[in-house]
């Protein structure tokens, strides 16, 4: 971006005439510099001035958040695109263009300058310069700016800005690991540098693309929070095993929730983290409980008593040391998991085998139980009352027995999915 101001009262610009004044204002000039440039011979008038930088916020303009670019080279140009003057940036990215005539230019930093990474911050302004005048002028550098989803396709090693909200805090992961998410893709952001991050927040990264576990990333992050609390994140339900292969990748650092999935093969990581595999009947997905979380990890029994009712997090790659990747899930803390103690779940029906009787009639009355697990239903009775119109002449139950006297059958135990019956003759 080229931001232009003219100095016509400032002691600055007096300077600028006292120098002006030592120049011929009808002297010709001409220069070659190391790759032989010829630039043009046109008698000077006005000077420019400014600063170069490194835009490190994408804010478009000089902050005290960038860096001046020392070393460079400036550039100014004619309308027709011939060089018409070149000056050096001092060590705070300053430079100054003497003996520049009255005309249109353009201003711009050497192509050596934003090589293959680097673009120019706005777009070429022309720069009017009239009789006596002097000039200040910002020229930005700056590295693209890309799309969230864009990020996977950039080319690795390439530095590049991106943004997004952020779906967990940079302390979640211990390891300065944030991701985002925004229109329907999803980033890691690995090393993040110590920005205060909170979930909900509009971020803007800068970090340079690299392969993690196979799959895109951004490492060596700079963050820079937009608007905090931006939005309330929502996790994506998902199945065990759309979590365990994030979609098909497509959900690769993204924030999910499980339900009502069973633990097993619970242990303990060589780097003292906790894990177990949780599945809901469709497939397993590893889950790494971090021990800096201190999440209690006795309240994860690999039995039949405890399940996890609910449970979200952040989807990361992994070498399954086959080859392949797959995902863990990783909770961002104790609010993250929500665990129940599993019941036996019993239902009873009764059935009849005639809606409609005379005296003298025989009919038979069903009573099944079924426990729908999924524990062992254990002391379980069951009792009800015969009307009075009729008389019970048998009781037949398949387990346990029947009380005509009290009508309470007392089964005993039955296991999950069993089902057990007595049948009454009247």
């Amino acid at each position: 971006m080229i931001m232009s101001q003219k100095d016509t009262r400032s002691p600055r610009r007096a300077s600028h005439r006292a120098l002006l004044a030592a120049v011929a204002i009808s002297g010709l000039w001409s220069c070659t510099d190391a790759t032989d440039v010829t630039l043009l011979e046109i008698a000077g008038t006005g000077v420019l001035f400014g600063q170069a930088y490194l835009d490190l916020d994408a804010s478009g303009t000089f902050t005290p958040a960038d860096e001046p670019i020392a070393g460079g080279t400036v550039v100014l140009t004619s309308t027709s695109a011939q060089i018409v003057q070149m000056a050096p940036t001092d060590s705070l990215g300053g430079f100054q263009i003497l003996s520049v005539p009255v005309g249109t230019y353009r201003l711009g930093l050497d192509q050596t300058v934003l090589g293959d990474s680097l673009e120019a911050v706005g777009a070429s302004t022309p720069i009017v310069v009239a009789l006596g005048d002097t000039t200040a002028f910002e020229l930005g550098a700056t590295f693209p700016i890309l799309p969230l989803g864009a990020v996977s396709t950039a080319a690795v090693g390439s530095k590049v800005f991106t943004s997004g909200i952020a779906l967990n805090s940079r302390l979640n992961f211990g390891d300065g690991q944030v991701h985002l998410s925004g229109a329907g893709s999803f980033l890691r952001g690995l090393n993040v540098n110590r920005a205060g991050v909170s979930v909900g927040d509009s971020v803007r990264f800068l970090g340079r693309v690299v392969a993690d576990n196979g799959r895109p990333a951004l490492d060596n992050v700079t963050a820079q929070v937009l608007i905090p609390g931006a939005v309330l994140v929502l996790p994506s339900e998902v199945t065990t095993t759309a979590a365990g292969s994030a979609s098909g990748g497509t959900m690769d650092g993204a924030l999910v929730r499980i339900r009502n999935a069973e633990l097993a093969d619970t242990s303990t990581t060589t780097a003292g983290h906790f894990r177990f595999w949780a599945d809901d009947g469709s497939d397993s997905v590893e889950v790494w409980i971090r021990d800096f979380l201190a999440i209690d990890s006795r309240t994860f029994p690999p039995d039949s008593v405890v399940r996890i009712s609910q449970m979200t997090g952040l989807l990361t790659p992994y070498d399954d040391g086959t080859g392949a990747v797959r995902w863990r899930l990783m909770p961002r803390g104790g609010g993250d998991i929500s665990l129940e103690t599993k019941t036996a779940d019993v239902a009873v029906s009764m059935s009849i085998d005639t809606l409609q009787a005379s005296l003298g009639d025989m009919v038979r009355i069903t009573v099944v139980a079924t426990n729908n697990g999924p524990l062992t239903a254990t002391g379980l009775q069951l009792q009800d009352a015969i009307p009075a119109a009729l008389t019970v002449l048998s009781s037949t139950p398949t387990r346990g027995t029947y009380d005509s006297g009290t009508g309470l059958w007392d089964i005993g135990s039955l296991a999950a999915t069993a089902a057990d019956t007595l049948v009454f003759q009247a």
